[in-house]
């Protein structure tokens, strides 16, 4: 019987068992569990910045099926006209088919062309401070900017600045961002939104704090069109300039205002449920709309809408997080428009070489495009040939 114990217990020699953590790492280990989910229950508890509104988004258009939004590759041959502005908002040409165009730096830059139509070296036409997105020349050969930052500015072919307009109503002008000028004189401009910079909580807010303005150069005042607009953005007039056009990027529609007739002083949806977010507009000599699409529609950002619990989290993240959430998706995309809201086609780069488009402006045969920060950079084109 001895000589059988020894044996027994020999033969468990050498048998892995499991070791057990020393306490102090358990005790650690708990303590980093309780501070965790202590955090979480703090981040739950602590009241959300924002008031989300519920809305149910229309079901986004499907870019694969048949239709005026199907899939295609227009874009994806796209020509470098210049990387000198890294974000080109906005695009527009002066008289002599030069093109100006601003970057997010508060420079204004020139791009001249040669007898056959090749882009020069571009030249710093002039230095706002702030960051200047629309564009347009007047009747005097001024160039007029919405600069976000500064408000409606005139600048003369010299290069000096003026301010013609950062307050309206007594109060102050947030974020001036597109604009249109009539034959008139009259400037129509795009007053985005009361937070007065871009920020994802607007759009978990899914409120309306966007207004189209416009200024009168003879009386040298702004007034107030259009207020309760979402995310008002692009702004381009009618040929016959009896309405004038203002997108609502956060609720993926364009609305148009009566400047004429029976309807005029209301406003109406020029067209709705676009496959993105819709960003500015220019009309071509046809009488066509171009809009530039920031980003193809976000399906987080629409299942968010509908869960106003869901949004409300979402504004408690750091801003930092909430933009790199709603970073642009890499796919080009810019849209054409009949005079009556019709959407004739679309312009796509699948393959994300140019993407975040802010603008699509039609000119002596080409389509040239422009981004805003998180998309690529530089001006791009493409020949019109379909």
């Amino acid at each position: 019987m001895p000589n059988a114990q020894i044996r027994s217990v020999k033969s468990t020699e050498g048998v892995n068992r499991p070791k057990r953590l020393p306490s102090k790492m358990r005790r650690l280990g708990l303590s980093l569990l309780a501070v965790i989910v202590l955090g979480v229950i703090v981040f739950l508890l602590v009241p959300s910045p924002i008031e989300p509104v519920k809305w149910l988004a229309p079901t986004a258009p499907s870019l694969e099926e048949t239709g005026p939004w199907k899939l295609n590759n227009k874009l994806s041959a796209a020509q470098l006209v210049t990387d000198a502005p890294k974000s080109p908002e906005f695009i527009t040409f002066d008289k002599d088919g030069q093109l100006f165009t601003g970057d997010s730096d508060g420079k204004i830059y020139k791009v001249p062309f040669d007898a056959e139509g090749n882009p020069q070296k571009a030249q710093v036409f002039a230095d706002t401070k702030g960051t200047p997105n629309g564009l347009k020349f007047d009747a005097n050969g001024n160039l007029i900017v919405t600069d976000i930052k500064k408000g409606l500015l005139s600048i003369n072919p010299s290069g000096s600045i003026e301010v013609l307009a950062n307050q309206v109503d007594g109060k102050p002008i947030y974020l001036a961002n597109e604009l249109d000028i009539a034959k008139d004189g009259s400037i129509y401009f795009s007053d985005t939104s009361n937070y007065g910079r871009v920020t994802f909580r607007e759009i978990a807010e899914n409120k309306p704090h966007g207004r189209l303005l416009k200024y009168d150069p003879m009386t040298k005042q702004s007034t107030v069109l259009l207020e309760g607009l979402y995310f008002a953005n692009g702004v381009a007039l009618s040929a016959d300039e009896d309405f004038v056009l203002v997108a609502e990027s956060y609720h993926y529609q364009l609305t148009r205002y009566w400047l004429k007739g029976s309807k005029k002083g209301t406003s109406d949806i020029f067209s709705n449920n676009l496959a993105g977010f819709p960003d500015n507009i220019t009309r071509d000599e046809q009488g066509r709309f171009w809009v530039g699409i920031f980003t193809t529609r976000l399906s987080f950002v629409d299942q968010m809408h509908s869960n106003p619990w869901l949004a409300g989290i979402m504004a408690k993240l750091p801003e930092s997080l909430l933009s790199g959430a709603s970073a642009p998706a890499k796919h080009g995309l810019a849209a054409e428009f009949s005079p009556q809201g019709e959407l004739i086609g679309s312009w796509h780069d699948p393959e994300g070489s140019l993407f975040g488009i802010t603008t699509a402006a039609s000119h002596n045969g080409y389509l040239y495009i422009g981004t805003a920060p998180g998309g690529s950079l530089g001006v791009h084109r493409v020949l019109l040939t379909k």
